[in-house]
């Protein structure tokens, strides 16, 4: 499997199967095997697995882990970006999928599960939202920009407003189509499932995106983390990370 259409196929029936999954699911508050799981994110990697098993790719979930594929490339896979959300019925979560060829983004596909919007991008071929194209607010200074983070921010924070809504593929995406103006992990603890389709959505609709602590953002371990930071511009990014100067991917 080559052609950048058939990696986005691959992503969609991944996305379909997750959403049909978790359409009969009824345990929402049970807990997983692990201190830091759900129940549905189980049964969401499993629901994935599945689709992305049978096509004989590699993938890196943040539920299983990295199991390696019959080519080069890897579906890095977050079942569901926004788990504590979904347990506790707030309806802002979503799957989020990335293709990596080594570690260079093919295709990055992002569904919100509860409202079906998708963002979808694939390397040099623009950014979507329900197939039609998007773009970046343009806002270049903080007196009026609204911003997605996760963790505490500082009331020294040099922007208008924060929006904390749990999802860091979500955040990444209005920040691609202009809802929001600006995201920023705070802590620098995300794993590359959480932001990897994000970062390529920002990325091919125009926006600004690098890393808290100067670090390549695409990586198949398990257990690194990383700060992923996207902005409409460079002018306000260096508003969010400080000196404008982190790597950008």
């Amino acid at each position: 499997m080559t052609a950048v259409g058939d990696w986005l196929g691959l992503l969609q029936d991944t996305a379909d199967a997750v959403q049909a999954a978790l359409s009969t699911f009824d345990r929402w508050h049970d807990g997983g095997d692990r201190p830091d799981q759900y129940a549905l994110d189980q049964v969401a990697d499993a629901a994935a697995l599945e689709v992305l098993d049978a096509a004989g790719v590699g993938v890196l979930s943040e539920e299983s882990g990295l199991r390696s594929g019959s080519g080069d490339e890897t579906v890095i896979v977050d079942p569901v970006d926004g788990s504590t959300n979904a347990s506790r019925g707030i309806p802002h979560y979503c799957i989020s999928l990335c293709v990596v060829d080594g570690l260079a983004p093919v295709a990055g596909l992002v569904r919100h599960l509860v409202s079906g919007e998708e963002f979808t991008a694939t390397a040099g071929g623009r950014a979507y939202r329900n197939g039609r194209p998007i773009s970046p607010s343009g806002r270049e200074t903080g007196g009026r920009a609204v911003i997605g983070v996760s963790g505490r921010p500082s009331p020294d924070m040099a922007v208008w407003q924060v929006r904390v809504l749990g999802s860091a593929a979500l955040d990444l995406c209005a920040v691609a189509c202009g809802r929001l103006d600006g995201y920023i992990d705070l802590n620098a603890n995300h794993g590359v499932w959480d932001y990897a389709a994000g970062i390529l959505i920002c990325d091919e609709a125009g926006a600004w995106t690098g890393e808290a602590g100067d670090k390549e953002l695409f990586h198949l371990s398990h257990s690194e983390r990383r700060g992923p930071i996207a902005a409409s511009t460079a002018q306000l990014a260096s508003l969010l990370d400080g000196d404008g100067q982190h790597h950008r991917r």
